[in-house]
C-alpha cells in the first residue's frame, strides 16, 4: 500500500484557502485543490493521489459535518485520513463541533510556513511526531538563532524547538555530532546552550522533502530555568494547535 503524501485543500468556507493551497506547493506538498464535496471525492478515489490529510476551513458548508468527514475517510487508502482545519479561530460552539466531527489538529490565521509544514507532517505522521516522553514534545518555531561551530559563526532560524533539542533552518548545516554554541531570542529573553548536530538535510538523493534544508540538534545539559521556560513554549503552542 502506497504511504499517503499529499495533501487535499477542501475549500468552500467564506473564506478561501486557494492561497495556502499555493503555499503548500512553495513547500513541495502534492496538492489538491478542491472547491466541492464532489471534487474531494473524486481526488481520494484518483489512483494517482496518495492523500493523508484533508485540510478543511472551519465553516466547512454542510449539514452533517461528522458525516461528511467519515465519507471521505472512507475514501482514503488508508482509511485514516487526518483532517487539519485552518482559517479565522471560530467561537467555543463552533471549534466543540469540529472536535465532534473527529478534527484534532488547528491552524488558525495568521498561517506561517513552520506551522503550516509542522501540522502537515504531524498529521501524515498520525501523531508520531509528537510522542514519546514530556521533553520531547516539540512544536513550530519561527525565531532567529545564531550559530557558532569551529570559530565560525553563522545565521540560522528555527523550524521546531523542544526543551531537549531543536530543528534549524540553514543553507550550511554542520557535520553530523559536531558540537556547536546555540544563541537563542526566546519569548523569555536571550539564551545561549551548548548543543550537538543530530541530523543533517541537504540538498542530494536523501534530502527530506518533508524538511526544509537544515539541521537537527541536541542541548547538552540546558539550564533548568532554559529547558523550563522551552517547556512552557512548547505545551502552551501545542496547545494551541489542537482543538
Amino acid at each position: 500500500m502506497p504511504v499517503p503524501t499529499d495533501v487535499l485543500v477542501l475549500d468552500g468556507g467564506a473564506g478561501s484557502l486557494e492561497g495556502l493551497a499555493k503555499l503548500l506547493r512553495r513547500l513541495r506538498y502534492r496538492t489538491v485543490w478542491a472547491k466541492t464535496g464532489e471534487a474531494a471525492h473524486a481526488a481520494l478515489l484518483d489512483p494517482r493521489q496518495t492523500i493523508g490529510v484533508a485540510v478543511i476551513p472551519p465553516d466547512l458548508p454542510t449539514l452533517d459535518l461528522g458525516g461528511a468527514l467519515r465519507a471521505l475517510r472512507s475514501l482514503a487508502i488508508d482509511r485514516r485520513l487526518a483532517f487539519l482545519v485552518t482559517g479565522e479561530r471560530p467561537d467555543g460552539e463552533q471549534r466543540q463541533r469540529l472536535r465532534a466531527a473527529g478534527v484534532e489538529l488547528a491552524l488558525w490565521n495568521p498561517v506561517d510556513p513552520h506551522a503550516l509544514r509542522f501540522q502537515i507532517n504531524r498529521a501524515l505522521a498520525g501523531g508520531t511526531v509528537v510522542r514519546g516522553d514530556r521533553r520531547a514534545l516539540r512544536a513550530p518555531a519561527d525565531w532567529p538563532a545564531r550559530v557558532r561551530a569551529s570559530g565560525r559563526v553563522r545565521e540560522a532560524r528555527l523550524y521546531s524547538i523542544s526543551a531537549s533539542g531543536a530543528y534549524l533552518l540553514t543553507p550550511t548545516p554542520c557535520l553530523r555530532k559536531s558540537p556547536l554554541e546555540l544563541a537563542l531570542s526566546l519569548p523569555s529573553g536571550a539564551a545561549t546552550l551548548a548543543a550537538r548536530v543530530a541530523m543533517t538535510n541537504v540538498p542530494g538523493n536523501l534530502l527530506r522533502r518533508n524538511l526544509p534544508v537544515g539541521m537537527g540538534v541536541s542541548f547538552e545539559a540546558a539550564p533548568r530555568e532554559i529547558a523550563t521556560a522551552l517547556q512552557h513554549y512548547v505545551e502552551d503552542r501545542y496547545r494551541a494547535l489542537s482543538l
